[in-house]
């Protein structure tokens, strides 16, 4: 079995939307959420698509509240782009959260 294909998103510290990878069907997909400096909480998104334009959340969204690393793991997964997005920030200060995401494919 090959190893996970591994990328980092640029660290979002204000509300948007990383930009897209692009997979091969039929993937196992694990997101790596680190959260740095968090007042209150921070909302983030894990998308996925088929085109690369219309993204679908692949889970609900999720609230976090403590500085940390979260993990996300979704099995066979068939969806051709992966991004991730900070929807919400409250509190006082800057947090900064950096997304990873690694892909396998089925073998």
């Amino acid at each position: 079995m090959a190893l996970p294909t591994v990328t980092s998103f640029t660290a979002l510290t204000a509300v948007g939307t990383t930009a897209f990878q692009s997979l091969d069907s039929g993937n196992n997909i694990c997101f790596q959420v680190t959260l740095a400096s968090v007042g209150t909480n921070v909302v983030v998104r894990l998308s996925g698509s088929l085109d690369s334009t219309n993204f679908f959340n692949l889970q609900s969204d999720v609230t976090l509240t403590a500085n940390g690393t979260y993990g996300y793991v979704f099995p066979n997964t068939p969806v051709l782009y992966v991004r991730g997005q900070l929807v919400s920030i409250s509190g006082e200060g800057t947090p900064t959260v950096t997304i990873k995401v690694a892909t396998s494919n089925q073998d």
